[in-house]
C-alpha cells in the first residue's frame, strides 16, 4: 500500500517538473523572438544610412495629442492610450498601411514610415478621433561624410582691350522685365479637414485647393465671403482663386460645416 503511494507521488513529481520546464522553455522563446524584432529593425534603419527618430502620439482626454505630426523618412510613430476613463480603442489607417488595432489602456502600437507623403488615421466609430502624419523625405545620417568639391584649376585669362561704344542718338536701350513665378500656395483636404487650418498670403497670390481625402469623395467649397460660387471639387481634382484684395476669409465645407479655413492676405 505504501509502495503504490509513493509510486503515484513519484510519478506526479515528474509531471510537474516536465509542465515547469516546458514554460520557461517557451517564456524565453518569445523574449528571444522579441529580440530579434528589435534587432531587425535597428539593422533596417543602419543599412538605410538615415537617422531615425522616435515621435508620441497620445490619445488622453478623448483627444489625441498632437493630432498632426510631422517627421522625416524612416521615422518611427509610436500612439500610446493614456485615456480616462480606461477603455480600448481600434486604430485605423486611412491608407491602409496596417490592419486595425485594438489598443487597450496604457498599450502601444508603432509604425515606421518608409514612405514620403500625407497619410491619415483616424479612431474607428469615434467622430473627432482623427490625425495627420505628414512624413518629409529622410535626412542623411549624421556622421556621413559628403563628397568632397573639387576645386577648378584656374584659367590664364587674356584681357582683350575694351573698345569705345559711341551709341547713336536716335536708338533707344529697352528693358526687358521677366517675371518670376513664385512657389505655389496650396491647401489639402483630407482626413475630411483642411490642411492646414491657417494660410498667410500676400495680395496678388493664387491659392490652390486639392481634394485628396481618403475615402475618396467631392466636396463643395464655399467662401463665407461670396468671393465666388459654391464650387464642387472632386477626388484628385483642384480649384484655385487669386486674392487681389487684402483683408481675412473664411472657407468651409458645405457638407461638414464644422470645418473652416481662414486666410490672411497682407
Amino acid at each position: 500500500m505504501v509502495a503504490n503511494r509513493v509510486f503515484r507521488l513519484g510519478i506526479l513529481v515528474v509531471f510537474v517538473f516536465i509542465l515547469l520546464t516546458g514554460l520557461t522553455a517557451s517564456t524565453e522563446y518569445q523574449e528571444g523572438t522579441t529580440r530579434t524584432s528589435e534587432m531587425d529593425q535597428n539593422s533596417t534603419s543602419n543599412e538605410n544610412g538615415y537617422a531615425s527618430e522616435t515621435h508620441i502620439i497620445v490619445l488622453t482626454n478623448n483627444a489625441l495629442n498632437p493630432e498632426t505630426t510631422e517627421i522625416n523618412q524612416y521615422d518611427k510613430v509610436i500612439w500610446r492610450n493614456l485615456n480616462k476613463p480606461k477603455r480600448s480603442f481600434v486604430l485605423v489607417s486611412e491608407d491602409n498601411l496596417w490592419k486595425d488595432f485594438s489598443l487597450g489602456y496604457g498599450k502601444s502600437f508603432e509604425y515606421t514610415f518608409n514612405e514620403t507623403g500625407t497619410f491619415g488615421f483616424i479612431i474607428k466609430d469615434e467622430k473627432d478621433f482623427k490625425g495627420t502624419v505628414v512624413v518629409n523625405k529622410a535626412r542623411e545620417t549624421a556622421g556621413t561624410p559628403l563628397p568632397e568639391k573639387e576645386t577648378p584649376k584656374p584659367e590664364k585669362v587674356t584681357p582683350k582691350p575694351t573698345e569705345k561704344v559711341t551709341p547713336k542718338p536716335t536708338e533707344k536701350v529697352i528693358t526687358k522685365t521677366e517675371t518670376v513665378q513664385g512657389p505655389e500656395n496650396s491647401v489639402v483636404i483630407r482626413g475630411s479637414v483642411f490642411y492646414p487650418e491657417t494660410l498667410e498670403l500676400n495680395k496678388g497670390d493664387t491659392l490652390v485647393w486639392k481634394n485628396l481625402n481618403k475615402p475618396k469623395r467631392s466636396f463643395t467649397l464655399v467662401s463665407e465671403e461670396g468671393l465666388f460660387k459654391d464650387q464642387i471639387i472632386g477626388y484628385g481634382k483642384s480649384f484655385s482663386y487669386t486674392f487681389d484684395e487684402a483683408g481675412d476669409y473664411a472657407f468651409k465645407l458645405k457638407e461638414i460645416p464644422d470645418t473652416k479655413l481662414i486666410i490672411k492676405v497682407g
